[in-house]
Formats: C-alpha cells, sequence, structure tokens
C-alpha cells in the first residue's frame, strides 16, 4: 500500500514532466521496456539496487541502459531520480501506475474477460462495445480462457466485476434454493 502511494507521486511527477498529452503513450511505452528490464536482468537489478555500491558508479550503468534503450528525457530523469533516492525498486510498480493514469489521461480502460471458450471477432467486438458504453471510455481488452466458467463471460473492468458466467448464475440459484428451504 505505502509503496503504490510512493510510486503514485513519481507517476504523477512524470506525468506533469510529461506535460503534452500526445506523448504520454510514448512515455508509458518506454517506462513500461525500462521496468520490464529491470525485471527481467538480475545483474541489472544488483548493481542499481545495492546501497553500497558507489552512486556515480550506478548512474553510469543506468545511462548506458538509457543510451541503449532511447527512452525519452523525462523518462531517464526519473529513473536517475529513483536511483539517487534509493528508490530504484519501485520502478515496475512506477511504470504500472503510470500506465494507468496515462490510460485515464486519454479516456481508456482497460479491461480482462474471462470466457468459458475462445471468442470470435464479433464476439469480441460486441464485449468490448459494451464495456466501451458500460465505462464511457475507450476500451483495452484482454481475453483469457477458464472451461470452469462452463459458459458466458467474467468482466473486470474499472475496479468492477461484471459476472455474467454460467457457474456464477448457477451459485446464485443454489443460494436461492438453499434460502427458501430454510
Amino acid at each position: 500500500m505505502i509503496r503504490r502511494r510512493i510510486a503514485e507521486r513519481y507517476a504523477k511527477g512524470l506525468l506533469a514532466a510529461i506535460g503534452e498529452v500526445a506523448r504520454l503513450d510514448e512515455a508509458a511505452a518506454a517506462l513500461s521496456s525500462l521496468a520490464a528490464l529491470f525485471d527481467a536482468e538480475h545483474d541489472l537489478r544488483s548493481i542499481l539496487a545495492n546501497p553500497v555500491l558507489d552512486i556515480r558508479a550506478q548512474a553510469r550503468v543506468l545511462d548506458e541502459v538509457l543510451a541503449q534503450g532511447g527512452l525519452p528525457e523525462a523518462v531517464g530523469r526519473l529513473a536517475h531520480v529513483l536511483l539517487r533516492r534509493g528508490r530504484i525498486t519501485l520502478l515496475p510498480e512506477v511504470a504500472r501506475v503510470f500506465a494507468d493514469l496515462t490510460d485515464d489521461a486519454l479516456g481508456r480502460a482497460r479491461a480482462s474477460v474471462v470466457t468459458a471458450k475462445p471468442l470470435d471477432e464479433a464476439q469480441r467486438a460486441q464485449i468490448e462495445e459494451s464495456l466501451a458504453t458500460f465505462s464511457g471510455k475507450t476500451v483495452r481488452m484482454t481475453c483469457e480462457e477458464d472451461a470452469d466458467l462452463i459458459g458466458g463471460a467474467v468482466a473486470r473492468i474499472d475496479g468492477f466485476v461484471i459476472d455474467g458466467s454460467v457457474r456464477a448464475q448457477l451459485e446464485r440459484m443454489k443460494k436461492a434454493l438453499l434460502a427458501e428451504e430454510t
């Protein structure tokens, strides 16, 4: 919880530093890519997160990584601030929060849809349109399959869960029948 709040401060700072709404997607992608590299590369993480190492040496390593990635200047400055303040391990969390802030600023919502069987394009478009109407935003949707649902779908968007699965309907019927019995 505390890590999330700290990450929010840094992400909001980056949002303010970017300024132009048109550049937010580029910055979000760059930050996400830097965070993924930080997560994936144990040696890099060990060097940058080690408080015993000289900060100048760590900054040189970070500069090399930033130069190879061709990242926007504001993302590089954020990474250096996190490094200097001993909070570089927050980089992945800052990237997630910044992606959320970018989606909000651009009027987008992320949705996760789980279905019993794979969706065809028409079904996918219909669900995406329904979720866009529900949220009032443009929807970026990811889909997964889970045979345990039996049928229907479960959608998660903007903190809401819309459960239209057969499994959930059967569970509600079971509870109603048991309530009538007693």
